[in-house]
């Protein structure tokens, strides 16, 4: 299946927004790497943490940091969020990424880099905003306290 299609097809049954600031950490529990020879598990390396908050200018925002577990975090903002009752989804086509978190908590994750395709699976709790090692600079990061 094209993952662009995918992507777009999630995101459109995501629905609206959800409440600003609600925070999750994921802990990856599993991995599957699949490159044009086929697909295999290897070993979990991540951490993701998703949040959604209200600007200053009240609009909703969401950001996506994936951390490598003894290393930097890459933090990705701008990206479309949505949910319903069956779960919160991030999406952002132009990166190859899409992560969806399940009610119950358990989290998909995919994403692509070329001709490989990374699924994550794991589980996900509410938390509160955590100060996490980043690539990006500062003033990309949410506000504290939100």
């Amino acid at each position: 299946m094209n993952i662009a299609a995918l992507m777009a097809g999630l995101a459109l049954l995501a629905g609206k927004a959800s409440a600003p600031a609600l925070w999750q950490e994921c802990q990856i529990e599993a991995v599957t790497l699949c490159d044009p020879a086929g697909c295999t598990n290897v070993p979990p390396t991540l951490k993701l943490y998703f949040g959604d908050y209200a600007d200053s200018k009240g609009r909703a925002k969401a950001f996506y940091k994936r951390c490598r577990r003894e290393g930097p975090c890459d933090v990705i903002e701008n990206l479309w969020m949505g949910a319903n009752e069956r779960y919160r989804a991030f999406v952002m086509p132009e990166r190859g990424l899409i992560a969806r978190i399940d009610a119950d908590g358990k989290v998909t994750d995919v994403a692509t880099l070329d001709n490989n395709v990374l699924i994550s699976r794991g589980s996900c709790w509410r938390t509160t905003r955590k100060r996490a090692r980043s690539k990006a600079p500062a003033e990309t990061a949410p506000p504290d306290g939100q």
